[in-house]
């Protein structure tokens, strides 16, 4: 996951990647500048259009009236010819092939209208640069009812270039090292699941965030995985979850608390998912439950639990920015801080109850923060679609 990211981000910047917003207007989106120049706004077919030509063409159209949300029957079946359509409920996106070069169209509606952005490439540019479409269509964002009739004044801002890294460790990652590692036993799942973890849903008024510390902190481990450190939190009274580039590929490692180190077995290991699980010979004294995903609400508070550093027990307070999907995978994006070395610790609930497992990090951001849920450690996914 982390390579990816460190990868996309290389991308953005190869592209030179930035924001053209129009606060007047109401809009923003993201534009390839080193692809593409826009040239100055102009009224047409009762549309604001903003078009961009280079290497790639660019246009965005914002409408006001016709065509809007209640149009969207419309609007799609008159892309019928498309080779690729799909509708969400706030718009459609389609892909449009026409000789050597494609089309991607992200229409975009409101209430009193629409936007329509287009991105159109060369199969050779697109070989090249093979994230541009799916950059330009998440990056469509109405910052308020857009005005086409006001004086448009739009700023292409730059983004700032990627870090050297983008994870919750330093920047230059170690190199393998020469000896050979320890190889994982054939008894050791691929899963990255556990049947012992026991879901429970939010109950009950907040705790204040010492409350929350003295009924979760217990469950929460330092991880030492040769010269790795790293965290892991406690679902059972033997099992633990962390992620797998905290143990890499090997199949034993320390959990730490207080000074006592105790043996734990990785028992399961999904490293696409980086879902690993542990397992110790010596009954653990405590142990969280775990918050179905579905229980989850956007706003609510959070609170993480780690070792970042290698400090035991740091704790931090935020909130569940959103619920995402990446890599197939569940996973909850918070503003509670996440420094490097978290990674296996626990994201809490203002209950105690764990909510996912805290992973990376982005760099360029501010408070972009993510954790697998930890739902998606469980053996049984019942309930989910």
């Amino acid at each position: 996951m982390v390579e990816l990211v460190s990868q996309g981000l290389k991308e953005r910047d190869d592209v030179g990647w930035s924001i053209l917003h129009d606060n007047a207007v109401g809009f923003a989106i993201g534009i390839p500048t080193k692809l593409v120049t826009f040239g100055t706004p102009r009224n047409e077919g009762g549309a604001l259009w903003y078009y961009g030509n280079g290497t790639v063409s660019q246009s965005v159209g914002v409408h006001l009236g016709y065509p809007s949300c209640k149009s969207m029957d419309a609007v799609y079946a008159n892309l019928a010819g498309a080779t690729y359509r799909v509708r969400q409920l706030d718009g459609i996106f389609a892909l449009v092939r026409q000789g050597e070069r494609t089309s991607y169209l992200r229409w975009k509606c409101y209430s009193s209208g629409s936007i329509w952005a287009e991105l159109t490439a060369s199969v050779e540019t697109l070989e090249a640069h093979r994230g541009l479409f799916a950059a330009m269509a998440s990056s469509l964002v109405i910052l308020r009812n857009p005005d086409p009739t006001v004086r448009p004044r739009p700023k292409i801002e730059d983004l700032p270039l990627a870090p050297l890294g983008f994870s919750d460790e330093e920047a230059a990652r170690p190199q393998p090292q020469a000896k050979a590692k320890q190889a994982a036993p054939a008894a050791i799942s691929d899963t990255g699941k556990t049947e012992a973890l026991k879901l429970e849903v939010r109950d009950g008024p907040d705790l204040r965030a010492e409350e929350i510390f003295d009924k979760a902190a217990g469950a929460v481990y330092k991880v030492k995985a040769d010269r790795r450190l790293g965290s892991a939190v406690a679902i059972s009274d033997n099992e633990l979850l962390t992620n797998c580039h905290v143990v890499t590929d090997l199949a034993e490692v320390k959990i730490v608390r207080e000074k006592q180190e105790l043996a734990a077995k990785v028992v399961s290991r999904n490293a696409d998912a980086d879902r690993c699980v542990l397992r110790t010979a010596t009954k653990l004294a405590k142990w969280v439950t775990v918050r179905p995903y579905d229980d989850i609400k956007v706003g609510e508070r959070a609170i993480t639990i780690g070792t970042p550093q290698g400090l035991e027990l740091t704790v931090a307070e935020g909130i569940v920015s959103s619920k995402r999907i990446y890599n197939q995978s569940r996973v909850i994006q918070t503003s509670a801080p996440i420094s490097q070395g978290s990674s296996g610790g626990g994201l809490f609930d203002a209950r105690g109850h764990l909510l996912g497992i805290t992973t990376f990090y982005v760099k360029a951001g501010q408070n972009l923060n993510f954790a697998v849920a930890a739902e998606e450690f469980a053996q049984a996914r019942e309930g989910l679609d």
